[in-house]
């Protein structure tokens, strides 16, 4: 029995099994449909970017462009511009009170600005001043936590950690929402809700093995799954949901079909807060510090 036990910690604590890393589709586990396969090898960024201690709490970050990402650090209202080649934050825009700042998202010259109790902060890049401020219904115990600009739709999505908007007995029912920038309304009905554990059964696994143990750390991850992180891939709209907690990376169609959920490794993601895009379908994930410093990893398209 406590072989056992000890078997089963060490498993919960350490990356999900991988078969082969000389493979980019075999170096990453989970779950996807036969006819996907994610553009990215999540075991191996083409590069990491160190950040320096005021990012030490990054807690989200949108492309400015090929080379800058504006970047916000929780608890401060400062949108930080850090600079891919020369390593460093450039300049600041201090936009107002602190708070608990959960994720950015960016439309022409406006940064929108979440914080966790459900409101939104509308800053002009031009000025940097605050301009506006979004109150939704929702809440801290919804726990809104990622942002991101949807052009085609002219809206925001808002990925939240905590409970649904409208209570549900199941709690591992998460909600993704919608906010309208035309008439700047949100919209109760949910965007998406999203429940891993009933998604996951109509996938295809991915190199994991089918004994006790593994099937036991899926299931605790995927119960954990608490959205920090939400992008769209310019290249194909596909939506891209990012939680730290179980370290998961779901992947859904436009349509908000499901495709792909993936599982990170501890070893290079610490605390997954933040994802985006840059044009070119480059993907970059940021780490607040926990098991490893805090720092943005670049992924490369592998699959056009």
């Amino acid at each position: 029995m406590f072989f056992i036990s000890s078997a089963t910690i060490l498993l919960l604590s350490s990356a999900i099994y991988v078969v082969n890393n000389s493979n980019p589709k075999e170096s990453f586990s989970g779950f996807q449909t036969e006819e996907f396969i994610l553009p990215y090898n999540l075991a191996l960024p083409d590069t990491t970017y160190l950040l320096p201690k005021e990012l030490k709490e990054i807690s989200g970050l949108t492309i400015k462009d090929s080379s800058r990402v504006y970047t916000i650090n929780d608890e401060k209202a400062q949108i930080y511009i850090y600079d891919f080649a020369k390593g460093e934050i450039t300049s600041k825009i201090d936009f107002g009170e602190n708070g608990d700042f959960e994720s950015v998202a960016l439309k022409n010259n406006t940064i929108y600005a979440a914080k966790s109790d459900g409101t939104i902060e509308v800053v002009n890049l031009l000025d940097g001043k605050n301009t506006d401020t979004y109150k939704t219904p929702l809440s801290n115990k919804n726990d809104m936590e990622g942002l991101c600009y949807d052009a085609s739709n002219n809206q925001l999505l808002i990925a939240c950690k905590g409970s649904l908007e409208e209570k549900d007995k199941n709690r591992n029912i998460k909600g993704i929402y919608s906010f309208d920038l035309s008439t700047r309304t949100f919209n109760k009905t949910p965007f998406k809700l999203i429940n891993l554990a009933k998604e996951h059964q109509r996938l295809v696994s991915l190199n994991l093995t089918n004994d006790f143990m593994t099937q036991t750390h899926v299931s605790s991850r995927i119960k954990s799954f608490g959205p920090s992180a939400i992008a769209i891939n310019p290249i194909d709209s596909h939506i891209y949901v990012l939680s730290s907690r179980g370290k998961i990376l779901t992947v859904m169609r436009p349509d908000k079909t499901v495709v792909g959920i993936y599982f990170l490794s501890k070893r290079l993601y610490g605390q997954p807060e933040g994802i985006t895009f840059d044009k070119q379908g480059i993907m970059y994930i940021s780490n607040e510090a926990r098991s490893t410093k805090a720092n943005i990893l670049k992924f490369t398209r592998i699959i056009n």
